[in-house]
């Protein structure tokens, strides 16, 4: 079995200063973050940061978060908290009615592909 590469980037244990449970339950991995503010008066831990660059502008799921910012969904959801708590972001519950339009176009699509092979 080949080795595998350590993960680089800072340690969730470190990113998260310690902490094993955000401030404001996210519990659903397809939760919505919305960006809401330019910049916050306080400056912000570099994965903090990132994960603000993440969200500037639009909004991304929890899970998207974790894999952009290399980290587990127990480290975003904490740092996600927090730029909660500093009214950068806001979480926005997954909207079932876009998934199953998502669900039926991938249908139309994967219908068109079987017809054209």
């Amino acid at each position: 079995m080949p080795r595998r590469e350590p993960p680089r980037g800072i340690p969730p244990y470190l990113a998260t200063g310690g902490r094993t449970e955000p401030l404001h339950p996210l519990p659903d991995v397809l939760t919505r973050l919305v960006w809401l503010r330019v910049d916050s008066e306080d400056p912000l831990d570099p994965v903090q940061q990132e994960l603000f660059d993440a969200v500037r502008g639009g909004s991304v799921t929890l899970a998207e978060a974790a894999v952009y910012l290399s980290q587990p969904l127990f480290a975003v959801r904490i740092l996600a908290s927090d730029l909660m708590e500093r009214k950068l972001i806001q979480a926005a519950p997954p909207s079932a009615q876009s998934d199953i339009s998502l669900l039926e176009t991938v249908l139309r699509g994967l219908r068109k592909l079987k017809d054209t092979a």
